[in-house]
């Protein structure tokens, strides 16, 4: 499913306390605490811009069953894709040295990462763009700035999914 966000720009001073430090996010409501997530799941979050790593840090931080580890360019996402096979990557279509396209060819013709299903995460939400995504491969492509309800039930979703039994 291709999802789109409906989060405001001013969306950082509008953070919850619980996603502006690691020690707040520990004491989060009990609505975070009671979500049913899916067993162990490593994420690879492969971005450039540290105010977006940080808000899908302190969004991974909720789900103590996740771990995400962080890549600022393409060619370090790639490095780091093939060694830790992540089960899930998501992945800015902007970076500095290569775009997310070309960072999703790269994944897929490499063995070691070919199946690792990848999110696109993009500032850009138009037509054109969403379908330019699905049809290079993507498993989904949500929008920035991050919608934090969605984010969660959005990786939820997907994860559980993946970890489902005969997977």
């Amino acid at each position: 499913m291709f999802t789109l966000s409906s989060q405001s720009p001013e969306f950082l001073s509008s953070l919850p306390a619980s996603a502006r430090s690691p020690a707040a996010a520990v004491a989060s409501d009990a609505a975070e605490r009671s979500h049913t997530a899916p067993a162990q799941a490593q994420l690879l979050y492969i971005e450039d811009n540290p105010v977006n790593q940080l808000v899908v840090q302190e969004l991974v931080a909720l789900r103590p069953a996740w771990q995400l580890s962080l890549a600022g360019d393409g060619q370090q996402g790639l490095a780091r894709a093939a060694s830790l096979r992540p089960d899930l990557i998501l992945l800015d279509l902007e970076l500095p040295d290569m775009n997310g396209f070309q960072v999703l060819e790269a994944l897929r013709a490499d063995p070691a990462t070919a199946s690792i299903p990848c999110i696109a995460l993009s500032a850009s939400a138009m037509p054109d763009d969403l379908r330019r995504a699905q049809a290079a491969g993507f498993a989904e492509y949500w929008t920035k700035p991050v919608d934090f309800k969605a984010f969660h039930a959005g990786l939820d979703q997907f994860l559980t999914r993946l970890k489902a039994p005969g997977q």
